[in-house]
């Protein structure tokens, strides 16, 4: 927690998020007072943000527009069927997302964000001060190596540096107004995956998992294949579940060699691999029921049923 000076008094910015989805956000910024009561215009002047997000709240239900104003409950998940497919909450416009995420991609100021300004100010030295850095002193605006054109029927500026790319232009959406908290590449991988610059949260795929199941028990929900010369600097958070149970985690697949075991050895007959199967199940089944909430067991057992499914 930080603490900032405003006016010769220290303030401490405090906010608090729940898990489970709320009408409006309520931030209260909490004072070191010098005395330790608090008076009303003390209060009023600290919780404004607050107390118009309720008033803002009230009126919205009242014409309303609010999304949605009963609370939405999480996913009622049967332990012994994880993936069993959930209802949605809006209609599906799409059953299958695939995300390639380029670690160390070329810099959009090369290709898709026009920036006029930054060719105006080339050479310049950056405005407002030094900036903090550990990684050195900062050079001075630097304009795009390759000039930029309107693409297609939008007009949209594209850099000639990726001309096949810029040939699509009308095919892709673009979102400009997307903001990072970080600039290393760890914490802002973190978040452009989980929404927190902080480990421990689950990614994209699993909220979708834990959220909506799948549709085809007979393969994973989610998948992640990583480049075979090395994950990004986040590593497995890009496909991790964090706090949600582990058997919504993504599962790993190699880009270069195909999945291990995936046919029973010719000496096994069919008779002998379902016996064992029955088996390993029975005795997962009575062992997770001496230890119940275990997750990462659950996931396991889910995860060995799958991959059962997978042979047959």
């Amino acid at each position: 927690m930080q603490s900032r000076s405003f006016g010769g008094t220290d303030w401490l910015h405090c906010a608090e998020q729940s898990s489970i989805r709320t009408n409006f956000y309520f931030y209260l910024r909490a004072a070191r007072y010098k005395y330790s009561t608090l008076n009303r215009r003390q209060l009023l002047a600290d919780s404004t943000t607050g107390i118009g997000s309720i008033a803002l709240a009230s009126l919205l239900g009242s014409e309303q527009l609010l999304a949605q104003t009963d609370a939405i409950q999480p996913p009622k998940i049967d332990a012994s069927q994880p993936y069993a497919s959930r209802a949605s909450h809006f209609s599906a416009k799409a059953k299958n997302v695939l995300v390639i995420f380029c670690a160390g991609a070329v810099s959009q100021l090369e290709t898709w964000d026009y920036k006029p300004e930054l060719i105006k100010q080339d050479g310049k030295p950056l405005v407002g001060g030094p900036p903090v850095t550990f990684q050195g002193p900062a050079g001075e605006l630097a304009r795009p190596q390759y000039p930029f054109r309107r693409r297609g029927e939008t007009g949209k500026w594209v850099s000639d540096m990726i001309p096949h790319l810029a040939e699509l232009t009308d095919e892709f959406a673009f979102i400009h107004s997307l903001t990072s908290k970080s600039n290393t590449h760890g914490p802002a991988e973190n978040f452009l995956s989980t929404g927190f610059v902080e480990d421990g949260f689950p990614s994209i795929g699993s909220w979708v998992s834990y959220a909506l199941g799948s549709e085809n028990q007979n393969l994973p929900a989610f998948v992640a294949i990583p480049d075979p010369r090395g994950v990004p600097q986040a590593s497995v958070n890009n496909w991790g579940s964090g706090f949600l149970p582990a058997e919504f985690q993504g599962n790993p697949f190699s880009a270069n060699s195909p999945i291990r075991h995936l046919v029973p050895p010719d000496l096994i007959s069919l008779e002998q691999d379902r016996a064992a199967r029955e088996l390993l199940q029975r005795m997962n089944q009575r062992h997770l029921e001496q230890h119940p909430g275990d997750g990462k067991l659950a996931a396991r057992v889910a995860s060995y049923d799958l991959a059962a499914r997978l042979l047959m």
